[in-house]
């Protein structure tokens, strides 16, 4: 056969060849999409049943065109998942064939999605329909758990002064049968001359709006002209004068008046509601926004039994297994529902027992989910429109389930992943980062945390967002899977990210993987037990890009292997205390991040100088002493430098470092510490941690992103310089201080929030009143320790004082209200009185008293002048008594005070709203709490349990109290809470 035959053969059968073997390899991803298009087409047909049985009222009827289309939806939906249940059945041979029917169907379903865009009404008027305006009622679901919800709607509706409500919540939770309960009862009010539902969905349309809106005034809008229709559409709701208006399902923000919706205000006594999963949305249009939480365990337990049947929560075999299948849909109304019908009357306990296994393993293989669930949490991840904010949301199901995420480490992966944009700073970077969490969570993605520095994911969105990264670019997660196995199958060149932080791992087989992973960039094992990693681990994986092993103890060394890894960007050892090896970074001249925190390597190691693109380089926590002259010079991009523990002499070295925001060092000596503070005023540091130290094995922790640690020094006037911004203080084993005063540099700083006093022998007063307004203005947090010279806290000026009277522990009040919150005092015996009742006026902030170990401590508030004057009276019949209110404390703790004998004096009382724990151990000579509680009313307690009582039972059976219920009110939790 001639050549040019062969050519021709070969172009004539090859494309089809090629095409057969696309339908064979790509079959999941053929099945993928359509599954996401049928999701799509269900959705899209419910919008449509939903606005027919909205509009078809009054005698309207359904035109035909939408009847066809709505047959034609369910047959060709029918369709498809009739080839999903041939796909889970397919054998090998017939996987191409199954493949190619998938792919048509699936663009069958995209062109009859299209054709259910219906922009105008959905019904016919009939020609009598004119001037009716009754509404008809929608058909709904129980409510469960929403009720909070729907109260607070309904209070704002009938109230006077909100006008606009947006009813905001996850995909699922409830939003819709909410307001479809409400639509019910406001048909049966008189307050509105007529109740209007439109759903607006994701694709908004200005023109289907105002029709929808025309039809249920029982109107029709002629205009062509956009202008004129809105002109048109305004004068009929004007026409209705008092009116609700319900968008549910609404994506983005709009102005009323560009649909010709007339500006709801308490004088026109109209109303506007709407459903939104984005707090963002609801915010911008002036709504009053109320959340839509999850529903609690019972909630969620009382709403799954509903619908799966209540008597087989009597059947002791499934009971239990049943309520785990309730916790497994993380409490999401929709979630619940949806596996509840799939299991509805199923009494098999092997069948529950499976149900359980499918939804911790994947829930979208559960009956429904798939089809119904997944997909409306997805509609929320296709409305972010840049494609970086995607991928950092999908960054945030690399973590395990139910973990929180703190925003700070989050914000670093996204960083160094280039997801964030290169900024002129990293500060700039890293408020980009807490933008892109801000607009997460108002579309409900996330979740954040109680401690507000963490997010989390709720379970089934992490699961629709692992289910997003099944496809290619893929990620490989077995976060938080305790004893999870390292199959080498899984590692396919097509894994782009792989999870295994936090599951265990003891080791890693010695030749894995053996191949692949050309296309693994992501590696995170942090968090587990690793002892050692093989030689030929890294060989393979030339193209990893990020690569964390922090938090894994029991590792001694690196593989030499990694100085292979060119592409490598970020490294991160932290917390790997055990750590003494690193081999030579000499070759990784992409290295952007290296974290060595924590280790216990004890020199630099070898071509760190290399590293010219390095913009992250931490060495806090290590044994590393010194730092090479002239390496850091080198480093012209470093942003962020950890180097707490390590000598530091050179300040020009560091003053080069043009782009360094964030810097800890030690100092050894203060001429040290003050030159390079008088080098680097002209620039600023966004963080900085300082420790001062003349033991070279002292040094401190700062909570704070501004601190300052003073460690073994003498402290005399005039000789400690501080940073303006600091933000947190410590003084450790400081001479020659007798107060704050004898630092005068205190009187500039702006914003100091902590300080830690401990073991400064020579210290007398904390604070002289007449010099240290600026920082009370400031300061939230005391901490005073082993203080052993302490005669008070607070100290008026030494000049205004008689040094014969007492009241140099009770100052003058102060005209300012004091931002301190927390006050902890342990070991300081010669402390007598704690405050005077003078300065409670400037303690209203006071959160917490924690007192321990002082020996001479005789009064928490002291008594006064009016005090001793009363005690008179009292004598002669008057038995008046003085409020003295701390009134956000919260904690009241008293611990080994052999003489303290009151709280405060026999003619006061501390009223204490927001008390919830009193403890009271080892203080023998207290007789009296003259604490007024707060749960209190007409002598019953509020919630029994909401208080903790901690006191001695000698102490208690001692107590005197004022208030003659307060014992009767103890007694019924004081055994919840003994000591």
């Amino acid at each position: 056969m001639e050549p040019g035959a062969v050519i021709e053969i070969i172009k004539f059968v090859g494309p089809p060849i090629c095409k057969y073997w696309n339908y064979h390899r790509k079959l999941k991803i053929f099945l993928y999409t359509l599954r996401s298009k049928k999701a799509d087409l269900n959705c899209r047909k419910e919008d449509v049943e939903l606005r027919l049985s909205a509009e078809c009222h009054s005698g309207k009827t359904p035109m035909k065109e939408v009847e066809n289309w709505l047959k034609k939806a369910e047959k060709v939906s029918s369709e498809a998942q009739s080839l999903e249940d041939k796909a889970s059945k397919c054998r090998y041979v017939s996987r191409a064939c199954l493949g190619k029917l998938i792919d048509e169907k699936s663009k069958e379903l995209i062109e009859v999605y299209d054709q259910g865009s219906f922009p105008t009404s959905l019904v016919i008027d009939p020609p009598s329909n004119v001037g009716s305006n009754v509404g008809q009622l929608i058909p709904t679901q129980e409510l469960v758990g929403e009720a909070t919800v729907k109260e607070k709607v309904w209070g704002h509706l009938m109230g006077g002064t909100v006008c606009k409500i947006g009813v905001c919540g996850m995909g699922g939770i409830g939003k819709t049968t909410i307001m479809k309960h409400v639509h019910n009862e406001l048909l049966k009010e008189t307050k509105f001359d007529i109740v209007i539902w439109v759903t607006v969905s994701q694709e908004f349309d200005v023109e289907k709006i105002q029709k929808s809106i025309a039809s249920a005034l029982n109107k029709s809008i002629l205009a062509e002209d956009k202008t004129k229709r809105t002109a048109e559409l305004s004068e009929m709701l004007k026409e209705r004068k008092r009116y609700v208006l319900i968008l549910d399902d609404v994506w983005k923000r709009f102005f009323l008046d560009e649909v010709g919706i007339p500006e709801p205000t308490v004088d026109n006594g109209c109303k506007l509601v709407l459903t939104t999963r984005s707090k963002e949305v609801a915010r911008s249009m002036g709504c009053e926004v109320i959340p839509v939480d999850l529903l609690s365990e019972d909630e969620a337990l009382r709403l799954f039994s509903k619908h799966v049947g209540d008597y087989l929560l009597r059947i002791p075999t499934i009971e239990p297994i049943l309520k785990q299948v309730v916790e497994q849909c993380a409490r999401l109304p929709l979630a619940i529902v949806t596996v509840a019908s799939s299991m509805k009357s199923e009494d098999d306990v092997d069948l529950w027992k499976n149900a359980v296994n499918e939804l911790k393993e994947n829930s979208t293989s559960v009956e429904g989910m798939a089809d119904e669930v997944i997909p409306r949490l997805k509609f929320s991840y296709d409305r972010l429109m840049d494609p970086k904010i995607k991928r950092c949301f999908l960054y945030c199901a690399l973590y395990p389930e139910d973990f929180d995420i703190p925003k700070e480490e989050l914000i670093e992966y996204w960083i160094v992943e280039g997801l964030i944009d290169e900024m002129e700073t990293r500060q700039a970077m890293h408020y980009k980062g807490l933008a892109i969490l801000q607009k997460l969570e108002n579309n409900c993605l996330l979740e954040s945390a109680e401690d507000g520095k963490c997010v989390k994911m709720h379970d089934l969105v992490r699961d629709m967002a692992l289910d997003i990264t099944a496809a290619s670019p893929r990620y490989l997660v077995k976060a938080g899977k305790f004893g999870a196995l390292l199959l080498e199958e899984e590692w396919k060149d097509d894994v782009e990210k792989v999870s295994l932080m936090r599951c265990r791992i003891t080791r890693i087989p010695s030749n894995f993987p053996s191949s692949g992973c050309r296309s693994l960039s992501t590696l995170l094992l942090q968090h587990n037990y690793i002892e050692e990693i093989p030689e030929s681990f890294f060989e393979h994986l030339t193209g990893l890009k990020i690569l964390d092993l922090s938090g894994n103890s029991n590792l001694l060394r690196l593989p030499d292997s990694i100085s292979g890894l060119i592409n490598l960007t970020a490294l991160m050892v932290h917390g790997c205390f055990n750590l003494c090896y690193v081999p030579s970074l000499a070759k990784l001249s992409a290295l952007k991040k290296l974290d060595l925190g924590g280790t216990e390597i004890d020199v630099v190691p070898q071509g760190l100088e290399m590293l010219a693109h390095l913009t992250y380089l931490d060495l806090n926590w290590t044994r590393i002493l010194q730092i090479p002259d002239g390496m850091l010079s080198n480093l012209s991009r470093i942003q962020h430098l950890r180097l707490d523990r390590v000598a530091f002499e050179n300040a020009e070295d560091i003053l080069r470092l043009m782009k360094l925001e964030i810097f800890g060092v030690r100092f050894d000596n203060l001429q040290d510490y003050h030159r390079y503070l008088s080098l680097q005023s002209r620039r600023r540091l966004s963080k900085y941690y300082f420790t001062v130290v003349k033991n070279a094995y002292s040094y401190a922790r700062g909570e704070w992103d501004k601190y300052v640690s003073l460690v073994e020094l003498r402290i005399c006037e005039n000789s400690v310089v501080l940073p303006r911004d600091i933000q947190q203080l410590h003084f450790n084993v400081c001479g020659g201080m007798r107060s704050l005063r004898d630092v005068p540099s205190l009187k500039d700083t702006t914003d100091l929030r902590e300080c830690l006093i401990y073991r400064c022998y020579e210290m007398e007063f904390v604070f002289c009143l007449s010099s240290c307004y600026g920082i009370l203005e400031t300061l939230e947090y005391l901490f005073l320790q082993r203080l052993v010279d302490l005669k008070a806290i607070f100290q008026i000026a030494e000049d205004e004082v008689n040094a014969s009277s007492l009241r140099t522990q009770t100052p003058s009040p102060p005209n300012i209200v004091f931002r301190l919150k927390r006050l902890i005092m342990s070991d300081c015996g010669k402390i007598r009185k704690l405050f005077s009742p003078e300065l409670l006026p400037s303690l209203q902030n006071l959160e917490e008293i924690q007192v321990k170990y002082c020996g001479g401590l005789e009064e928490i508030i002291a008594a006064s002048d009016d005090d001793e004057e009363g005690e008179n009276n009292e004598a002669a019949g008057n038995n008046s008594f003085k409020s003295l209110a701390l009134p956000k404390l919260r904690v009241l703790f008293l611990k080994e005070l052999p003489n303290l004998m009151s709280i405060c004096s026999r003619r006061s009382t501390l009223v204490c709203n927001s008390l919830e724990t009193i403890v009271v151990l080892r203080c023998p000579k207290i007789k009296r709490l003259p604490v007024l509680l707060p749960h209190l009313v007409n002598g019953q307690p509020l919630n029994p349990r909401s208080l903790r009582i901690d006191i001695d039972k000698d102490c208690w059976d001692a107590l005197e109290w004022d208030d003659p219920n307060t014992i009767s009110l103890l007694a019924l939790f004081r055994g919840y809470w003994w000591s």
